[in-house]
């Protein structure tokens, strides 16, 4: 007999956030929109979007005039992501050093624990590029979907369906065989904000501390940025990381490497 879904479950795949960056054209966008409304996903934030033409968005999505006015558009993916506590990057390319791999079934449970205290986002990223390799690197999880791997491309549209019929079947029909992911409500996944805030506290102690040689400092940032985020802190522990750095950062005022991360920062302020 069928289940249908509890107004819990359709609350919580209403939590998800679908997020693309940077989308070429409005037919697929209006495609996008359409298995979005397919599945019962409703929160879609776009990220520079080469075009935008509501009347071939609303041809591809009929009926879809309500879900657009509800879209929000931003000019980077940092202030797309400040309010999520989980980030899942689409794409099928391995990459030296992405993020743990899972296929749309075993990362939906993860996904829907995580609507349960705030909200995830899957991003799925150009047409023609996908996603860039440093947006998939901040991801805790890299969605994956088994294609053909002589023609392993997906249009946007498809991969958004994919993803979106594995959240709603996972709503209707939860998974048993798979380990339960336990979270506390009382202190729940630190939003993007909170964990960027810590990291960066705890990173400009290190270039106080004279940690950062030159020209290593893109990648060194990158790398503890990964490790850091691997803990997958809590919003209580994400204070701590924050409290840590700031304590770092004002003790090693006297550093001698102090004053030249100063200079260097303003030198790079002055250069933006």
């Amino acid at each position: 007999m069928r289940r249908r879904m509890t107004e819990i479950d359709a609350a919580l795949l209403e939590k998800i956030i679908i997020v693309l960056v940077e989308p070429q054209h409005s037919l697929n966008v209006g495609m996008a929109i359409r298995a979005m409304m397919n599945t019962g996903l409703t929160r879609l934030r776009v990220v520079r979007p080469r075009e935008w033409n509501t009347f071939i968005i609303s041809a591809a999505a009929h009926r879809s005039e309500a879900f657009q006015e509800r879209i929000e558009f931003f000019d980077t993916v940092d202030e797309a992501l400040k309010d999520v506590n989980l980030i899942v990057s689409a794409s099928n390319r391995r990459r030296e050093l992405s993020p743990a791999i899972l296929p749309p079934d075993e990362l939906a449970p993860i996904i829907f624990d995580h609507a349960r205290t705030g909200s995830p986002a899957i991003l799925f990223g150009r047409e023609d590029w996908g996603l860039p390799n440093e947006v998939v690197y901040r991801s805790h999880y890299q969605l994956y979907i088994p294609t053909n791997p002589d023609y392993a491309s997906l249009n946007l549209a498809q991969a958004v369906l994919l993803a979106g019929y594995e959240l709603r079947r996972f709503a209707l029909s939860p998974r048993a065989d798979l380990p339960p992911v336990t979270i506390d409500p009382k202190d729940p996944p630190a939003t993007e904000e909170e964990f960027r805030a810590g990291v960066e506290m705890i990173l400009e102690a290190l270039g106080r501390a004279g940690f950062f040689k030159p020209g290593q400092e893109p990648a060194k940032r990158m790398k503890v940025d990964r490790l850091l985020r691997r803990t997958r802190p809590t919003t209580s522990e994400a204070a701590l990381l924050r409290a840590m750095g700031h304590v770092l950062y004002r003790e090693l005022a006297c550093s001698p490497f102090a004053a030249r991360w100063e200079q260097r920062k303003q030198t790079q302020d002055e250069g933006d």
